[in-house]
């Protein structure tokens, strides 16, 4: 039987930091998922504000603007996917970091769904940040993934169509994230379920060890 927590216990007196800590979670959550929504440009800080239930003139407590919030939102949501490819390039390689590689990012978009969407939304309306994305985020994703495939040659891939190739892994990821919606209605199964991502992420693990094996040609 699961204990019942004490009136003490149930209503913790949280500290200044942890409140704020706690607020701007909430903003980054419910900013990711309007910027998915509506876009960077047609989504305003009193929308943001509103789904938060604070005043817009107090969200400039925690963020100097719509362009600091955005870039909030992506570093929390994608500095983690670089940090495992950095992480994975420290290792020896093999399998098993490339098993670990998967599951940690499926699991990590897992927890931050919208971001793929805010990434898609922005690139087909002609978003004023996709030079950033590309920049800022894109660019170093896609320079680790052909360091990687330099440093573990595997598979039968042209060393000019490695780029192509972490594109193709890219499109394939983000992809089960951003037309969720879609393939929602033809699955008639959420995509985004917990079940549905063990078995994507499973069927990403298989395409890697296809990928990855050496032919006989």
């Amino acid at each position: 039987m699961i204990p019942q927590a004490t009136d003490a216990e149930a209503a913790p007196v949280r500290s200044p930091e942890s409140t704020g800590t706690v607020t701007r979670e909430r903003i980054l959550d419910e900013a990711e998922a309007l910027f998915a929504e509506k876009g960077f440009a047609a989504t305003s800080m009193r929308d943001i504000a509103g789904r938060v239930g604070l005043t817009a003139a107090s969200l400039y407590n925690h963020f100097r603007g719509k362009d600091d919030l955005y870039g909030a939102v992506l570093q929390r949501g994608i500095r983690p996917l670089l940090d495992r490819m950095q992480d994975l390039g420290s290792s020896e390689g093999g399998d098993a970091a490339t098993e670990s590689l998967i599951r940690g990012v499926m699991e990590h978009l897992g927890r931050r769904p919208h971001l793929p969407r805010l990434i898609h939304h922005e690139v087909v309306t002609g978003g004023a940040h996709i030079a950033r994305l590309a920049r800022e985020w894109v660019r170093p994703m896609v320079d680790h993934g052909i360091a990687e495939m330099k440093r573990n040659p595997r598979g039968h891939f042209d060393p000019d169509d490695f780029p192509l190739v972490i594109a193709a892994w890219i499109h394939l990821v983000l992809g089960h994230f951003a037309l969720a919606p879609l393939f929602r209605d033809v699955f008639d199964e959420d995509p985004l379920s917990a079940e549905m991502l063990t078995r994507q992420t499973e069927v990403l693990l298989e395409f890697a060890r296809g990928a990855m094996s050496r032919g006989d040609g």
